[in-house]
C-alpha cells in the first residue's frame, strides 16, 4: 500500500517567513535559558536522576492522552459512535507531528485524520479540535486562578490572574449565551468582526465558525460540565508529571509549585517557536520555578527531563502509529495553508 498524501501547494514566503522566524525564536530563548548556566551543576542534576519517578510520569502522560481520546469520543457521541483507541493514535500523532514539522500544524492533522478515519465531515472534524482546545483553555485559567488564591504571589502576577479569571468567565458566558440561543449569538458577534481592519476580521470569523461548529457537538449543561471536568482531569495528569520530575531531579517542591508551571508552560507554549518548542519550553520552566528560589541549573534540569520525556514517548509512539494509519507527514505538511475541506475532497 502507498501512503496517504496529497498533491503539493503552491509554497508561500508568508509561511517561509513564518518558519524561520519560529527558529530565530526558538534560538534566542536556548541563549536565555544557557545564559549564566553553570553546566557541572547542571550535569549534576542528571546525574542524580531517579528513573522510578520518570516511569510513573510516562504512565500519566498516557493516560492524559487517554482521558483526551475520551473527551474526543463524548464530543462525537451525538454523530455517531467513535473508537476510543483510534483517537488515542490519532491525537499521538497530532504531538508527534508538532514536535517534527513546523507552524504547530498537530492539530490540522489530527482533525484530517479524524475525518479520514471515522469518515467525518471534515468541518465537524475541525470543530471537536477547535471546542477541545476551548476546554484546554478553561482548565488552565481556572488551576490559574485558583493558584492566585491560594499563593501570596506578587501584585503584578494577582492582577494577571484577575485579568485571566476575567477571561475565563468571559469565553464560558458566550458559551452559555451561544448554546441558549441557539448558535444565533456567535452570528451576532460576527458583524462587528467584518468592520475590522486587514485580515483580522476574516481570521476571527474563521475561529468563530470553527468554534461553533464544536459547540454544535455539545447537546446539554450537563454534557459541557462532564467535558470541562474530564479537561481538568487531563491537565491534573500533566501536573502529575510535573511533580514526578521534580522528584526525579531530587528537587522539594509542593504540587503548587507543579500546578504554576504547567499553566506558565502552556501560555509561554503559545508564542511561535521551532517544532516541539525546544529553548521556550525550557526558559519557562526556569521563569516558572524562579519564584520558588529554585536555582537556574535545577530548573533548567527539570525542564529538559520533562521536555524529552514527553517529546521522546511522543516520537515513538507517533512514529509508530503514522506507520499503522499509512500516513505521510511530509505530504500532510504541504497543506498547512488549504482548507480541510479542499484536502477531503482531493
Amino acid at each position: 500500500m502507498t501512503p496517504n498524501t496529497l498533491p503539493p501547494p503552491a509554497k508561500t514566503p508568508r509561511r517561509r517567513w513564518k518558519i524561520l522566524l519560529g527558529f530565530a525564536v526558538s534560538l534566542v530563548f536556548i541563549a536565555l535559558a544557557l545564559h549564566n548556566v553553570d553546566f557541572h551543576k547542571l550535569l549534576a542534576v542528571f546525574r542524580r536522576l531517579h528513573y522510578g519517578w520518570l516511569l510513573g510520569a510516562t504512565a500519566f502522560i498516557l493516560l492524559s492522552y487517554l482521558i483526551r481520546s475520551l473527551i474526543w469520543r463524548d464530543l462525537l457521541s451525538a454523530y455517531r459512535p467513535t473508537r476510543p483507541w483510534n483517537l488515542f493514535r490519532i491525537i499521538t500523532i497530532g504531538y508527534f507531528a508538532n514536535n517534527i514539522l513546523p507552524l504547530k500544524i498537530g492539530e490540522l492533522i489530527r482533525a484530517w485524520l479524524l475525518g479520514r478515519r471515522e469518515n467525518l465531515p471534515t468541518s465537524l472534524a475541525l470543530g471537536t479540535v477547535v471546542m477541545e482546545r476551548g476546554l484546554d483553555l478553561f482548565a488552565l485559567l481556572f488551576y490559574f486562578t485558583l493558584m492566585m488564591l491560594l499563593v501570596p504571589y506578587a501584585p503584578w502576577l494577582k492582577l494577571s490572574g484577575s485579568i485571566l479569571a476575567g477571561l475565563a468567565f468571559i469565553l464560558f458566558a458566550a458559551i452559555s449565551l451561544n448554546y441558549l440561543f441557539g448558535g444565533r449569538f456567535i452570528t451576532l458577534l460576527e458583524r462587528p468582526l467584518r468592520k475590522l481592519p486587514g485580515s483580522m476580521g476574516q481570521w476571527l470569523h474563521v475561529q468563530l465558525r470553527k468554534f461553533s461548529d464544536g459547540l454544535k457537538l455539545v447537546r446539554s449543561p450537563l454534557q459541557l460540565l462532564r467535558l470541562a471536568g474530564m479537561s481538568l482531569l487531563t491537565w491534573l495528569c500533566w501536573m502529575t508529571v510535573t511533580y514526578a520530575c521534580f522528584l526525579a531531579t531530587g528537587l522539594k517542591l509542593s504540587f503548587l509549585a507543579a500546578i504554576f508551571l504547567i499553566v506558565v508552560l502552556n501560555f509561554g507554549l503559545m508564542i511561535p517557536s521551532s517544532p516541539g518548542g525546544l529553548g521556550i519550553f525550557e526558559f519557562m520552566v526556569i521563569l516558572a520555578l524562579r519564584p520558588y528560589g529554585v536555582s537556574k541549573e535545577a530548573a533548567l534540569g527539570v525542564g529538559f527531563t520533562f521536555h524529552m520525556l514527553q517529546y521522546l514517548l511522543t516520537m515513538v509512539l507517533g512514529w509508530i502509529f503514522t506507520l499503522q494509519f499509512n500516513v505521510s507527514m511530509v505530504s500532510v505538511y504541504r497543506h498547512p495553508e488549504q482548507s480541510l475541506e479542499e484536502v477531503a475532497a482531493k
